[in-house]
């Protein structure tokens, strides 16, 4: 299909000369105006047409609609429409579309028409924008415009999920239309549900429809088998579709910590977008920031703005658990997949199909460190020792349970509120001791009958976790433990001297691991300095991998529709400093597993679990926005 036409009303930074078709376009691209006679009045109106044409093919498209909302000419109308479509100001072009009729010029009609469609397609009202296509492709037109049409109806036709040609269906008009969703559904259908749905139907097409067509339709639903096809799959996403990523950030003081972590994640968001744009020109990726509070107030009117004002197919954010919190709820009710990038808490997507972390919780860290120690390592004696008024006393947990599941022994768990007590461990780390005549002075062997412990999980968080890390291993050392060492990400900003790092085996989990030979990373970082002006920290690295994650998994599954039942069974995402993985969940499970030696830090990859690789059942439900 040539898509120049969407393009250009879209984000094309090309002017598209076949947008300016209609009568009066003069030799050098410029549009005469029509009706007016000559005089200074129409000088101006010239120029201020030209003006805002200059800035429409420049896809300045705030600028072309400030020159064209001052005038009343039709061409002034038209182009301001798609001035205001191509900045996603949707209700804004449908108004502005409408009021072109016949009797301006049937070219200019008819453009506005197909505009029209373009908009209700993007505001998923795929009924409407199908019966304007319809009406154009059936009647007679100009030929490039009668062609795109049909081009684009056809697109649209096939690229629906069953919930959306569902909903398709009763917007719809157009008895040929309404056939022509049936028809081209049969693909994702099997032969009892197209069956009942014909015997529904047929009354209905044996009145509208030509008797041919209709019984060219049963034998097709005769042949379908008895079960849904699984490679049966949708069609690709019409050319020039723009997808609306709503972002959420938050209203902080400048340069503050909060601050500074929005901004590298914004920075990140573009980057991904910016390339997204580059690399594909049938598809395009637009940015829509609100900030918030952590009022649920400030928190509603985002939602809001993002779904009514600029229908986002998508959310990146909130940064935070509590603030997502205010968000899961209003994710549900509009049906929106948001995507907190740092949200962690445990209980945040409980019963929530719509909400997607990114970062693992603390019981999957736990899971996950569970399964690395006892399949990886081989460590089939371990103990624990966690942070009671902390909540990675969960973590704790999970790994426990999870490691006991494995056919591991967890010998000793430990779980205090260390703060109360100084950082004391005294009475712990003796059960860590190599042998009896290692225990420290003073202390009898007899309140610690010693068993072989190969590996020690230290659960820890919070600002004093370094100084605690720092306490059992200066113990440990003492005791001439030969424990290996398990951790989570705080290990990585323990100071390990080379005295540690010789003595110890380290291994702990991290959320970020960066990759500096890695030739994507390298790219990154250079794009992100010439967009910038600075160098990226983790957070830039992140907000550009959790973009650049879901505008990938938009161009596998082309209809965001399919994005709250699929995202969950998507392919490893490999990014530059964290790798994204569902498994089937909605918590990403991947963590980076490091081995801290003598003289550097290992990356270590962890095996996946074969189990946890289950299938979608797509069964669909009733908001139009699902698989069915």
């Amino acid at each position: 299909m040539n898509n120049h036409r969407y393009l250009s009303g879209l984000f094309s930074i090309i002017f598209f000369g076949g947008l300016l078709l209609f009568s009066g376009l003069t030799a050098n691209g410029s549009a005469g105006i029509t009706g007016m006679s000559g005089g200074t009045e129409a000088t101006d109106t010239d120029d201020r047409f030209e003006k805002g044409m200059d800035h429409y093919r420049n896809a300045q498209f705030d600028s072309a609609a400030y020159f064209f909302s001052g005038l009343e000419t039709p061409e002034a109308k038209l182009f301001l429409g798609k001035s205001y479509f191509a900045l996603s100001e949707y209700p804004k072009a449908k108004n502005k579309l409408r009021q072109l009729t016949r009797d301006d010029d049937p070219r200019l009609h008819d453009e506005a028409r197909y505009t029209l469609s373009l908009a209700d397609f993007q505001t998923r009202q795929y009924g409407k924008s199908l019966d304007k296509l319809y009406n154009l492709k059936s009647r007679p037109a100009y030929q490039d415009l009668h062609e795109d049409a049909e081009i684009l109806y056809d697109q649209i036709i096939g690229y629906l999920t069953t919930g959306q040609r569902r909903k398709a269906f009763m917007q719809s008009e157009y008895p040929r239309v309404q056939f022509d969703l049936l028809r081209y559904g049969l693909d994702y259908m099997a032969r009892p549900e197209a069956s009942e749905l014909y015997s529904t139907l047929e009354n209905y097409f044996h009145d509208t429809i030509d008797t041919n067509m209709v019984a060219a339709l049963k034998r097709r639903i005769d042949r379908l088998p008895e079960q849904r096809s699984a490679s049966a799959r949708y069609g690709p996403a019409p050319e020039g579709i723009v997808y609306n990523i709503g972002v959420l950030l938050p209203e902080t003081e400048s340069e503050s910590r909060e601050w500074r972590v929005a901004r590298s994640l914004y920075n990140g968001y573009l980057l991904a977008a910016e390339e997204f744009n580059r690399e594909n020109d049938d598809k395009h990726i637009r940015l829509h920031h609100v900030t918030t509070s952590d009022t649920a107030l400030t928190n509603k009117a985002a939602m809001a703005k993002m779904a009514w004002k600029y229908h986002a197919d998508a959310v990146i954010g909130p940064l935070f658990s509590e603030a997502a919190y205010e968000i899961r709820d209003l994710a549900e009710y509009y049906q929106i997949p948001v995507i907190p990038p740092l949200a962690n808490a445990d209980t945040l997507n409980i019963e929530n199909p719509y909400i997607y972390q990114i970062n693992p919780t603390f019981e999957v860290r736990g899971k996950a460190m569970a399964r690395f120690a006892v399949n990886k390592l081989e460590l089939d004696t371990l103990a624990v020792i966690t942070q009671s008024n902390q909540p990675v006393v969960r973590e704790a947990q999970a790994f426990r349970n999870e490691a006991e599941k494995l056919g591991a022994k967890v010998v000793h768990y430990f779980s205090e509120n260390f703060e109360e007590t100084a950082f004391d461990v005294d009475h712990i780390t003796p059960w860590f001791a190599r042998s009896e005549r290692h225990l420290g002075r003073g202390v009898d062997p007899d309140d610690y009958p010693l068993v072989p412990i190969k590996g020690l999980y230290l659960s820890v968080t919070g600002s004093g976790s370094d100084q605690l890390i720092d306490i059992i291993l200066t113990d440990l050392q003492a005791n001439r433990s030969e424990v290996t060492i398990l951790g989570n990400e705080e290990m990585s900003h323990v100071d390990l001297s080379d005295d540690r790092r010789r003595y110890f085996d380290i291994y702990y989990s991290d959320f970020f691991h960066t990759d500096e030979d890695k030739r994507a990373t390298r790219r990154f970082q250079d794009n992100y300095q010439s967009l910038t002006g600075s160098g990226a920290d983790n957070f830039a690295h992140l907000g550009y991998d959790v973009a650049t994650y879901l505008f990938k998994s938009l161009t596998e599954l082309q209809n965001p529709g399919r994005i709250k039942p699929r995202l969950r069974h998507l392919p490893e995402y490999e990014g530059v400093i964290t790798n994204i993985d569902f498994q089937g969940s909605h918590i990403n499970n991947y963590l980076h597993f490091l081995h801290v030696t003598r003289d550097e830090t290992i990356l270590y990859v962890p095996e996946k679990d074969e189990d946890e690789d289950d299938e979608d059942e797509d069964n669909g439900d009733n908001d139009g926005n699902t698989d069915e």
